[in-house]
């Protein structure tokens, strides 16, 4: 004898159901678009980390009267001359480095993504190379070499 009062789904409307929301979700993902996302977030740790320098150079100037010397476009990590003054000066616990660093970093390099630095003793400017190519906001590099995509920060 069955019982007429049942109240349970099927396994087919079940299966429907579930598969009806992949397709959505799966159509959301395409349109949302997940890959831009991170790189926009990659972008805005990068303007982060400069920012943390620039505050460690402005403490370093204001005991140094001047800013470490480097002449030509440097690529910032812990064993740099620049990450050499600010870590062992206390300046700045660890220098930051690129969330998508790669393996050599190189200073200036189109796709290379690295911190660079440049200074007279006087002025100096903080680079990165940016994914998003509206990341920039008007701080685009002048005193670096001219790569597509950079973002600098610039002291007059």
């Amino acid at each position: 004898m069955k019982n007429k009062n049942n109240k349970g789904f099927t396994l087919i409307e079940l299966l429907i159901v579930v598969l009806l929301i992949g397709i959505l979700s799966g159509i959301l993902l395409g349109v949302i678009n997940v890959g831009g996302i991170r790189s926009k977030s990659r972008d805005s740790q990068r303007i982060a980390d400069l920012r943390r320098i620039q505050v460690a150079l402005e403490l370093y100037f204001a005991d140094n009267r001047a800013y470490p010397i480097i002449m030509w476009g440097e690529a910032i990590d812990s064993s740099s001359v620049l990450g050499l003054a600010l870590e062992g000066g206390g300046y700045i616990n660890k220098i930051p480095l690129d969330p998508k660093l790669s393996a050599s970093p190189r200073a200036c390099t189109a796709g290379n993504y690295t911190y660079s630095y440049i200074s007279n003793g006087s002025t100096y400017a903080l680079m990165a190379i940016m994914e998003v190519s509206t990341s920039n906001d008007g701080f685009e590099c002048t005193l670096f070499c001219s790569v597509e995509n950079c973002y600098s920060i610039e002291n007059p």
